[in-house]
């Protein structure tokens, strides 16, 4: 059977937030490694690849997430990009129903 969209999507976070440690210098936790090679074994890292990505210094994030020389560096940005988006749409909904 193949992996669906969400389980897809969820691997892909894994994979971005172990680049994300790995261009640190920072060991990738073994669940994140093992959500990486296995769909059976699916983690949900979004908070933890936000946060991780909302702790680095200017210097840092132009460095790993801007790096024109990586696939994943460019994946990277562009989620960060709509996790930003979807936060500020978030934002305005809170803000109109309130």
């Amino acid at each position: 059977m193949n992996p669906s969209n969400k389980e897809m999507q969820l691997r892909r976070n894994c994979q971005l937030y172990a680049y994300l440690l790995d261009s640190q210098g920072k060991d990738v936790p073994e669940e994140i490694l093992e959500a990486i090679d296995d769909y059976d074994y699916l983690i949900d890292c979004v908070v933890q690849l936000s946060e991780e990505l909302e702790s680095l210094d200017s210097e840092t994030f132009g460095r790993i997430v801007n790096n024109p020389d990586s696939q994943d560096a460019r994946e990277l940005a562009y989620w960060w990009e709509m996790c930003q988006e979807a936060d500020r749409l978030r934002k305005v909904l809170v803000s109109t129903c309130a």
